[in-house]
This record gives structure tokens, sequence and C-alpha cells, in this order.
């Protein structure tokens, strides 16, 4: 084999190393952007980790998207945290029951914000800045909503929780 074609060869092989390695790194990202997340244990890590002015007290699944106006086939897990009413504050995690799913409870959580704006206008108008910038994520099948004065402390936690 002449000089030139051993050239090619190992350029061929070189080629053909990188491109594996590069379907390597992808398929580990997918692997772990897709590892699925704990709703319930995201919720309590927010409810613990991000600093709320109000109390916060804890509802079970049932009870959360009765508040959410979540059809309860829609999800398969989930857990939030609402204030007094006092303030506007509160966390909604939920697995949606199927890919098909996800949209609808982010819109029940958009939805959600909206009927807050809606209440909190007149009664407490400080709370409006919260509500005009909430964290609502979706996340693989998981949709958080959390609404507080630390966006980014939420935004960190929930980084965390979908790094696995």
């Amino acid at each position: 084999m002449k000089f030139r074609n051993w050239k090619r060869l190992a350029a061929a092989v070189l080629a053909g190393t990188v491109l594996r390695g590069c379907a390597w790194c992808e398929s580990r990202d997918e692997a772990q952007s897709s590892a699925p997340i704990d709703a319930v244990a995201l919720a309590d890590s927010l409810a613990g980790t991000v600093p709320f002015v109000d109390q916060m007290t804890p509802l079970e699944l049932d009870a959360a998207v009765n508040v959410y106006g979540i059809d309860s086939a829609a999800v398969s897990a989930g857990k939030a945290y609402v204030s007094t009413g006092a303030t506007a504050e509160e966390i909604a995690v939920f697995t949606a029951a199927d890919a098909g799913q996800v949209e609808t409870v982010r819109a029940a959580l958009e939805k959600r914000v909206e009927d807050q704006k809606a209440a909190y206008t007149n009664y407490q108008p400080q709370e409006m800045t919260k509500l005009s910038d909430p964290v609502i994520e979706t996340r693989g099948d998981t949709v958080i909503l959390c609404v507080s004065d630390d966006n980014s402390a939420a935004l960190s936690v929930i980084d965390e929780a979908a790094a696995g």
C-alpha cells in the first residue's frame, strides 16, 4: 500500500473513532437529561431549601390536583405546598402520566398563576412581583412551579434534581 493510501486509511479510522466517541457522549447526555425526577422529593427539597416568607403547607397528590384543576389521570405522582394565602408563594411538582399529558399539566400550572394574579392584584399587590416571574419548568415528564422571591435558589434545586 502506498503512503498516500495509509494516510487516507488512518484518517478514516480516526474519523470513525471520533464519531463513535461523539455518539457515546450524546447517548450518555440523553440518558442523564431524561433521568426521571422524583416529584415528591423535589417538592420537599424546594420547600426545605428555597426561602419563603409565609408558612408552607404540604398537599398530597389528591388535594394538589384539585387545587391546580388537573385531572388525576393526567399525573402519576406529585406534591404541592401552598401558603396561608397571605402571600402567593407556592410549589407544585407533577409527573405527567405520559408524554402527551406534559403540556396539559403545564397549562394547568400556568392557568393557576394567571388566576393568582387576578386574585392578588387588589388583595396583595406586592405579590405581583413573584407572580409576574414564577419558575415554571418542564424537565422530561415532570412539570414544576415555584412562586417565591428567590428564583435562582429554586432553579438550583431543580437543576440538581434533574442531574440525578
